[in-house]
């Protein structure tokens, strides 16, 4: 019975720590034959809630992959209302800044007209500069500035990550 306490504690932070890591999940095609293998955090909240009809707001940070083909990285919002972006044909682009430790950087992102998803794909070095930093820290933020709200941050814990990228990937960049 004196042992109860120790297991419970140590129960409680073994799930803890499963639930915070990102988490992979592959996906197969069929009718090409190929498999796409899709590496997310979870859904995170900003560090201050957003005004009606916004404040639920949520966002994941992912990376799909080809192995040994190509990947990519972007964040999906379950909702989003993004401003300050540079509008082109079908998409608006925004840099944005990441602090990683206790280092910034600035990357930039494109988001289609209508999508919910912000992808890392404007420039080849934004999306190796996003997955460096996954590898490498086992948290990323990312700010984002919202229609009426201002900036906001998103904490991704990317534990986890380079194991799973290493595993299932296999880029060497």
């Amino acid at each position: 019975m004196k042992h109860l306490p120790l297991y419970l504690i140590t129960l409680l932070t073994i799930c803890f720590s499963v639930n915070a890591e990102m988490v992979h999940r592959e996906s197969k095609n069929e009718f090409k034959g190929t498999t796409s293998h899709y590496i997310k955090s979870k859904m995170v909240a900003p560090n201050k809630p957003l005004s009606f009809p916004y404040e639920n707001t949520k966002s994941a940070l992912h990376v799909g992959c080809k192995p040994n083909d190509f990947y990519w990285a972007y964040v999906v919002f379950n909702k989003v209302n993004l401003t300050d972006g540079n509008i082109g044909d079908g998409y608006t682009s925004y840099t944005l800044e990441v602090k990683a430790g206790q280092n910034f950087h600035k990357v930039m992102a494109t988001q289609d007209f209508g999508e919910t998803f912000i992808n890392f794909d404007m420039l080849a070095s934004d999306r190796k500069t996003i997955t460096k930093l996954m590898r490498e820290n086992d948290e990323i933020w990312i700010e984002f500035n919202h229609y009426q709200d201002g900036p906001r941050f998103y904490k991704y814990d990317t534990r986890g990550f380079s194991k799973l990228f290493q595993t299932h990937c296999k880029i060497s960049n």
